[in-house]
């Protein structure tokens, strides 16, 4: 490998966002990176099929032992961190662990995959506690980057379209936008297409657009009525959605995790305008060319 090569270390690369970001910058030709997959099996199907690429050292590790996730990493220059939202308050232990880890470690470009959270992301955590925890996760990374001259660059996505799948939660999901009525716009994003921005902001992580920024995303933005029109004419199916007691229930029971976050969805909702966003990155999927390319329904 050339002296320029960088090392990056990527958080959940056997998932969507991880996997789409690798992806990206595989296709890249003369991409600059060797690329560390975290992975917590080294061992499963994923894991294995990554480190038949090249370029790519599959590590095995996770968010509660951070340290020992950089040791297996000699001079690391980059890292993408992608947290688990379904605990805030460990959320935002982890992240900042992993953080100082990283900066421990030496890196010097950290992307972090936070959330949009409204018009006023940056001051603003929201009472949704895993867009809170996102937001400390953030401040935190801007003020342990200075202690080694590091940059960031902080994506902000809206809700993921993989919420819509054909399952008791995709249905449960569909439902529980249903209360917010059927004219109750929500705005949404492929998690494949956050990791390829994310590849961008490793490519270019010295030039403006990127270098200590915050990059809010979202391909589309639709209502529930809307959607079930797209959907009927894309699959010939109704969209799967359970009862309304089920989608309430789900509020109850979920609170910190759904309810919260759907109360909010209705009151303040996103910031972000999808429309300028694909100006910006054309590769950017509306709800029609996720279901036929992505979803569980395509063809």
């Amino acid at each position: 490998m050339a002296n320029t090569t960088r090392r990056i270390v990527v958080s959940g690369a056997t998932g969507k966002q991880g996997g789409a970001l690798i992806s990206s910058l595989l296709s890249t030709p003369s991409q600059p990176f060797e690329i560390y997959a975290l992975t917590r099996n080294k061992t499963s199907k994923s894991a294995i099929a990554l480190s038949s690429k090249p370029n790519v050292f599959v590590i095995e590790g996770n968010f509660d032992n951070p340290s020992a996730v950089f040791r297996q990493v000699d001079k690391p220059w980059g890292f993408f961190s992608v947290t688990n939202p379904m605990n805030a308050k460990k959320e935002e232990a982890q992240g900042k662990a992993m953080t100082k880890a990283a900066v421990d470690a030496g890196v010097k470009h950290i992307v972090f995959t936070a959330t949009d959270r409204g018009k006023n992301s940056d001051e603003d955590a929201t009472p949704v506690p895993h867009f809170a925890s996102k937001f400390e996760i953030e401040k935190d990374i801007v003020e342990k980057s200075k202690l080694n001259g590091g940059t960031w660059t902080f994506l902000r996505p809206v809700a993921f379209y993989e919420n819509l799948s054909n399952d008791f939660l995709g249905k449960g999901f569909i439902s529980m936008w249903r209360l917010n009525g059927n004219q109750n716009k929500l705005k949404l994003i492929s998690t494949k297409d956050i990791g390829k921005v994310a590849a961008e902001a490793f490519l270019k992580a010295d030039q403006a657009q990127y270098k200590n920024k915050a990059i809010a995303l979202a391909g589309d933005e639709i209502s529930l009525d809307e959607a079930a029109k797209v959907f009927k004419e894309e699959t010939g199916s109704t969209i799967p959605e359970t009862f309304s007691f089920v989608g309430k229930g789900l509020k109850f029971a979920l609170h910190e995790q759904l309810g919260i976050m759907f109360n909010w969805f209705k009151t303040d909702g996103f910031g972000v305008d999808a429309k300028q966003c694909k100006e910006t990155y054309p590769f950017l999927k509306d709800f029609r060319a996720w279901l036929r390319t992505e979803s569980a329904w395509k063809k």
